[in-house]
């Protein structure tokens, strides 16, 4: 039951041309970030709600990702950054915002951020680390540290403090 095709011929060039992939661009990204998404997705909606996730540009589509979640309790938004960073274990930075947050805004990410997000309690940082052999700052050993940042609200804390006039 699987499709079936029949060749009838085949065309070459005499001077073909050859197309690589070049490591940290777009196609790269495409490539090796896309599918890393849905496993970051399936880690967090074990332990929250998830609504999106975005592999940043930054991040080389690869290393650094922001997640949109509803928070039912005051620590999910640091279970989501652990869950995460398990869903993608090459991953070396994310950051968890709430649904009102556009993830593929990095204007919009970072206001979140600095409206939501207090560094001494909501960071979490995580030493000793597999790191990615993409990541050239990584030890010889290969280890690494991550960091995932909880911009995220609360349940039933009022938004209307929170809520951009852009």
């Amino acid at each position: 039951m699987e499709p079936v095709f029949q060749i009838n011929s085949i065309h070459h060039r005499n001077n073909p041309i050859f197309h690589a992939l070049i490591p940290a661009e777009a196609e790269h990204k495409a490539l090796m970030g896309l599918p890393r998404a849905p496993t970051i997705k399936s880690a967090v909606s074990n332990v929250v709600q998830c609504h999106d996730v975005y592999m940043t540009e930054g991040g080389c589509g690869w290393l650094s990702a922001v997640v949109s979640i509803t928070p039912k309790d005051s620590d999910d938004g640091q279970k989501a950054i652990v869950a995460a960073l398990e869903g993608h274990r090459s991953m070396k930075m994310v950051t968890i915002v709430n649904q009102d947050i556009d993830v593929t805004d990095s204007v919009r990410v970072e206001w979140a951020m600095m409206t939501r997000w207090q560094p001494d309690l909501d960071t979490i940082i995580l030493s000793g680390q597999k790191g990615s052999s993409l990541d050239p700052s990584r030890g010889d050993d290969g280890m690494t540290s991550k960091i995932g940042y909880d911009a995220t609200l609360s349940p039933g804390v009022d938004m209307s403090p929170f809520t951009s006039v852009q």
